[in-house]
């Protein structure tokens, strides 16, 4: 598994955070995504969109642990994987965060909404 975090701006010129995922999104991968965007990393609140593709999977150490993250900024997913929407919408559910997480099925529809979110 890999995982990649890369700082970008919007269309309207506002930083967010781009993480990129590949395979298998395990306890390691999930602790590195809490590290970053937890309460004492560096993407603390800050705006994030995670590309996830086809043929991804979130073990449920992963899942657990990433629930655990608390409060975070405006998260939107990109996914086409039926696999992976059901997986991040029963974690979107659990969140109780509603308003600050999103599933897309393209990374301009993210955009969009995140420059929406941070406007």
């Amino acid at each position: 598994m890999s995982i990649a975090f890369e700082e970008l701006l919007t269309p309207r010129g506002r930083p967010y955070v781009r993480v990129t995922v590949a395979g298998e999104f395990g306890l390691t991968e999930a602790e590195q995504f809490v590290q970053r965007f937890g309460k004492d990393g560096p993407y603390y609140m800050k705006p994030s969109m995670s590309v996830v593709p086809r043929g991804t999977e979130y073990t449920t150490e992963a899942r657990k642990h990433l629930q655990t993250m608390g409060e975070a900024g405006p998260t939107c997913t990109v996914t086409s994987s039926p696999l992976v929407r059901a997986a991040i919408n029963l974690m979107l559910r659990l969140s109780g965060r509603p308003n600050t997480l999103r599933l897309c099925g393209t990374e301009s529809e993210a955009l969009a909404w995140l420059d929406e979110r941070l406007s």
